[in-house]
């Protein structure tokens, strides 16, 4: 599908997409009547409040725009930019991942945003965050802007008042490795669930969360599950090799007694319900599952949907210490090169980007960093005490993956099958080492 993708955009750009206009902010007429801006985002369930204040806001100092908004699954949106991007019709301002560059090739689909910066005196590296403002550019040239703070590179989430009811102290138990956290675990899922019925667990490998634990963890440990190039997988080599072997050891000590594998999808079913995307937080705000590994979006995920919940954060607990850092790319927004009213999305662009009062306010109601670096210095984040302080150490830690982690997505479903292939009878070494023959494939097709 990912070739097809592929040779849909090269094939389509190179034989029908013309550009009337230059990419990079000639100056359009200024329009005075109505003005239609189609826009597609990603932020359903909690933040869908938050995208209609935007647009509002917005509005409000531009009553003569009207919005045509599409809301697409963080999962589902890859394909549907991409595809857009090949046929000429992306919306007027998207969200996109920026480690989805190499698949929309830039130059030829999204306006170029260096002469629109430098008409209005805008520098980018004196208002973001230093990764922020470093990955809105490909090639040298700016095309898309950061939606929200690239995170951590995985945080490590838990449920204080899970841990008092194990008779654990939230604080002096929290886990700093991997050692702790196998004992630990191994406590909590003893003293919260009776003998043979599993009703809590305290973490699951296996969850696809924003960042999949085995990138996280791999990556803490100094094992790239991709090349630096991003051309050749490393997912079967021995570092890669030892965290799968590590969690799948992991559920055998912590969830042996109540079926192994079998257990733990079958607690997915009847209690987390759906295993991918945001749905997989329901488990932690449902107070049945004491530790989840994800990035700073969580934390406004589990204020909306559990205020009451005594929410813990630190680093995660790698194999060899703690461990956090901002990923290298994340959401951000662009404009179509087609788009026929360049100037007004523009204008939107910077308002749900790099505008205090626009992006900063969406950043600050879920309580996650702002690539805004003057709005994290704002007191509703020092209000959350040691919950922010833990948030900000990780993030400044130097486990940073240096390669592109365009992999995510494409490798979750494949690691989501790990479970079953593990009951069926499959060793877990020859499980990776077939996921990483699949994502080679994948890589030599987006890169050929």
């Amino acid at each position: 599908m990912q070739k097809a993708i592929k040779i849909l955009v090269l094939t389509i750009l190179s034989l029908f997409i013309v550009m009337p206009l230059s990419a990079g902010g000639q100056k359009e007429a200024k329009e005075e009547g109505p003005v239609k801006l189609s826009f597609w985002h990603l932020w359903g369930g909690s933040r869908t409040p938050l995208i209609k204040k935007l647009i509002n806001d917005f509005k409000a100092d531009h009553p003569n725009v009207e919005f045509e908004v599409t809301f697409t699954p963080p999962n589902e949106l890859q394909k549907k930019v991409v595809q857009a991007a090949g046929t000429g019709t992306l919306p007027d301002v998207f969200g996109m991942h920026t480690g989805w560059y190499v698949n929309l090739l830039p130059g030829s689909t999204l306006l170029e945003l260096d002469s629109y910066l430098s008409k209005d005196s805008i520098n980018l590296k004196k208002i973001l965050v230093a990764a922020d403002a470093e990955r809105s550019y490909y090639e040298g040239h700016v095309y898309s802007l950061p939606n929200v703070c690239a995170g951590a590179q995985g945080l490590f989430f838990y449920n204080k008042g899970l841990m008092r009811k194990a008779g654990l102290d939230p604080d002096k138990d929290a886990p700093k490795n991997w050692d702790d956290f196998v004992k630990i675990s191994k406590i909590l899922v003893e003293k919260l669930n009776t003998p043979g019925k599993l009703d809590v667990i305290a973490w699951d490998p296996n969850q696809m969360a924003g960042q999949p634990a085995l990138i996280v963890f791999s990556y803490g440990a100094g094992y790239p599950t991709v090349s630096d190039n991003g051309k050749t997988s490393q997912l079967d080599t021995p570092g890669v090799l030892a965290t799968a072997e590590k969690f799948d050891q992991y559920i055998k000590d912590i969830y042996g007694s109540y079926g192994g594998y079998r257990g733990i999808l079958e607690w997915n079913s009847r209690v987390a319900g759906a295993d991918t995307g945001a749905a997989q937080v329901k488990a932690f705000i449902k107070e049945k599952q004491v530790f989840y590994v994800s990035g700073s979006w969580t934390i406004g995920q589990v204020k909306s949907g559990n205020p009451d919940l005594d929410l813990g954060i630190i680093p995660v607990p790698g194999f060899k210490g703690q461990q956090g850092g901002i990923a290298k790319n994340g959401w951000s927004y662009a404009i179509s090169k087609n788009s026929k009213h360049k100037d007004m999305a523009w204008e939107f662009l910077k308002f749900i980007t790099i505008d205090p009062a626009g992006n900063g306010e969406f950043c600050k109601a879920q309580r996650r960093p702002s690539p805004i670096a003057a709005v994290n210095d704002d007191p509703v984040y020092a209000a959350m005490g040691d919950m922010w302080t833990n948030l900000v150490a990780a993030m400044n830690m130097d486990i940073v993956p240096v390669a592109p982690d365009i992999n995510q997505d494409i490798l979750k479903p494949w690691l989501r099958d790990i479970p079953a292939r593990r009951i069926a009878g499959e060793s877990i070494d020859a499980i990776m080492k077939d996921i990483s023959k699949q994502y080679q494939g994948y890589l030599n097709d987006i890169y050929q």
